[in-house]
């Protein structure tokens, strides 16, 4: 175990907690955007966090620090015990039992800490000149951008659970506007991986332009029932509104339109959808969840029928079902705002550039929606996949 878990823990016993969880995370950022050849900004950071769950009398107490140090920790403590007096006990306050999981191989790539910045921009910079040269008809491009990360994860609890995993990824996006006569259309493209190597250039720029120039004169079509091929930007689309449908906590909340359907018809026969944390592809991948609990494959619907909710050990006596390995871990509260990143500054030809955390939530074709800070997303861990 880490010493800093064994510390935390440790103190957390002598001050009366029943139970604890800490949740120690790291995590790099680089992102580069440019416009017109030159620079428009610049980030490249590091964080790292630790949040902990105090557990007495069904109460659950919560702290987040960023600061590493002796005399934090214990204030750490401290506070996450005193935070805990003040929320309502219940019942289903508990940590899971402790479980094995699958190591899942794959989801990092040492060789990323160790390229060059500037191939990263120059990658960048090649998206856009070649965006450009390709078509006449695409004369401009709104976004090109390269971005990468890195995150550990380290889950220690007093119930003996002790699980990390590494993390990296990588990738480019782009966005064309193609113009005719008075017309004109975007088009979006990305390439993802885990290292830069894995990267397609060629590729994401042609997708990119034609996504964009393909839509020169297109013209409404009369009403019909007809069948539908759908882009995979299109039904990933769909799938993110439907996401939160699926969540356990909006289901109690009466939040979710699937609410009280379990076993009902929710959609056509021909539609599964199915929550995947292991995909070695999936940018969300991961063995276990923000407890501890080991990632699997669930069907959330199947031969049209809703079937289960994701959901955290909280939210699981409620439905009567089991944790679906799908809490995002104790960094996620409080907001991001709390979150301290130690950053290196740059000044551009645009912009005073200034370090920053990003979140954003993104897709991978019809596969998952996404990871860390900077990438198509760390916030949304839920992976969606059509059978």
């Amino acid at each position: 175990m880490n010493p800093i878990g064994e510390r935390v823990l440790a103190r957390c016993k002598a001050q009366g907690a029943e139970d604890a969880e800490l949740y120690i995370s790291r995590g790099t950022e680089f992102t580069v955007r440019v416009y017109k050849g030159k620079i428009e900004s610049l980030v490249s950071a590091e964080s790292r966090g630790i949040g902990l769950r105090t557990f007495r009398e069904h109460r659950v107490g919560f702290s987040y620090t960023s600061d590493f140090e002796p005399a934090a920790l214990e204030s750490l403590v401290d506070e996450a015990l005193l935070n805990g007096r003040y929320n309502h006990a219940d019942e289903a306050n508990v940590l899971p039992d402790p479980q094995p999981f699958e190591a899942l191989t794959g989801l990092a790539s040492p060789a990323l800490a160790g390229v060059d910045p500037q191939r990263k921009i120059d990658f960048a910079l090649e998206m856009e000149r070649r965006a450009t040269s390709l078509d006449a008809r695409v004369r401009r491009v709104s976004d090109a951008m390269y971005s990468d990360g890195s995150g550990q994860v380290e889950i220690y609890n007093s119930r003996g659970l002790a699980a990390s995993f590494d993390r990296t990824v990588a990738y480019g996006v782009l966005d064309t506007i193609a113009e005719q006569d008075s017309e004109m259309q975007s088009g979006f493209a990305f390439t993802h991986g885990r290292d830069m190597d894995e990267l397609d250039l060629a590729s994401v720029v042609k997708e990119a332009v034609e996504n964009a120039a393909g839509l020169l004169g297109a013209r409404p079509v009369p009403t019909a029932s007809v069948p539908v091929v759908l882009h995979p930007h299109a039904a990933a689309m769909i799938l993110g509104v439907l996401g939160s449908s699926f969540s356990a906590d909006a289901v109690i909340k009466r939040r979710s339109l699937l609410a009280g359907k379990v076993g009902e018809q929710v959609a056509a026969e021909i539609v599964t959808i199915t929550d995947d944390p292991r995909l070695p592809e999936g940018l969300a991948s991961r063995p276990f969840d923000g407890e501890g609990v080991p990632a699997a494959n669930a069907a959330s619907t199947g031969s049209s029928s809703a079937r289960a909710f994701s959901g955290a050990t909280f939210t699981t006596p409620t439905l009567r079902g089991a944790p679906t390995a799908s809490r995002p871990g104790a960094r996620s509260v409080p907001t991001r705002a709390c979150r301290r990143s130690a950053s290196r500054t740059w000044s551009s030809s645009r912009a005073r550039l200034r370090g920053r955390r990003c979140w954003r939530a993104s897709v991978t074709g019809c596969t998952s929606r996404n990871f860390p800070a900077s990438t198509p997303s760390t916030r949304s861990r839920v992976s969606f996949r059509w059978d």
